[in-house]
């Protein structure tokens, strides 16, 4: 019903909302008493779980967000049910960063010249790996393949250009830099180091001579996964309301410090082939190649 009236008349739904909201007439200690009738907006007539958040939240209305019956059942979904699993999702995805982290930056910089030791190292990288790849990566391709599906069957497909269409879930940043890390991690995987020396000695070393050719790329794609493994981990600022509004001012902002930016080399571009054009014989100034 509330998508039905988001479709056809956006402007009775406050007057709807105001409906699951009764007020008492009698004052005890200068407070009333305040009953909120939101079951159906939280379960259907199946018993499964109301989709009124999600059409509520898709269609950025900031007064009917900040309306006291969507703030209250939306406090009770977050406080009792998903921030539970938003927590131990988040634990999660810290702890494969904490292992990719381990087996990428710290281990592989290690150097040892005892062959014990160094062989340790390799097994602990390779562990440190089979878990990434098969923790993490799997997980994520599980999860992209069951939202690719789901959108393509509900026909959610949006034309990126005029030619290539891709599924609407990956239009918002978080899901598409999963699925940016997830092509990292499966390219990873492809340039393994490690399977392309698994026949050389010691066992697990990732710098044998046949690796040499790709563990410069592999590098590469190593620190782009990494980064966006910290850029994803920014989910966790819901917890601190403070936190939360400084990533929504910079988001805000970020456009105008690349217009400033941008402005700033068209002056820089300016002056300097302005002053490589005076008669002068300071070597610095001569000519815009000299930087």
């Amino acid at each position: 019903f509330i998508q039905r009236l988001f479709a056809y008349s956006a402007n009775l739904l406050l007057s709807l909302l105001y409906v699951f909201i009764w007020r008492s007439r009698f004052a005890l200690s200068v407070q009333r008493r305040v009953n909120y009738y939101v079951k159906h907006l939280m379960q259907d007539g199946e018993g499964k779980m109301n989709k009124a958040m999600q059409w509520l939240a898709d269609n950025k209305d900031p007064k009917i967000i900040c309306h006291p019956a969507v703030v209250m059942f939306s406090d009770v979904f977050w406080g009792q049910l998903a921030n539970q699993y938003f927590l131990v999702g988040r634990i999660y995805f810290l702890f494969t960063l904490i292992v990719f982290l381990l087996g990428e930056s710290i281990l592989t910089n290690l150097h040892d010249n005892d062959a014990d030791t160094r062989e340790e190292q390799y097994i602990a990288m390779f562990v440190c790996r089979l878990i990434l790849y098969l923790g993490s990566m799997t997980r994520f391709m599980v999860q992209h393949i069951k939202n690719v599906i789901s959108d393509c069957t509900a026909n959610r497909v949006s034309k990126l250009g005029e030619f290539l269409p891709v599924p609407s879930y990956l239009f918002t940043y978080q899901e598409f830099g999963s699925f940016t890390l997830t092509l990292c991690l499966i390219i990873m995987l492809c340039l393994e180091p490690i399977l392309h020396c698994i026949a050389s000695e010691p066992l697990f070393n990732p710098r044998c001579k046949e690796a040499k050719d790709i563990r410069d790329v592999y590098s590469i794609v190593s620190a782009i996964a990494m980064l966006l493994y910290w850029l994803l981990l920014t989910d966790l600022t819901v917890f601190s309301m403070r936190i939360s509004a400084f990533l929504l001012v910079i988001g805000r902002v970020a456009s105008e410090v690349g217009l400033f930016l941008g402005a700033l080399v068209y002056l820089i571009l300016t002056f300097a082939s302005a002053i490589s054009s005076l008669n002068q014989k300071l070597k610095s100034f001569a000519g815009m190649h000299w930087g």
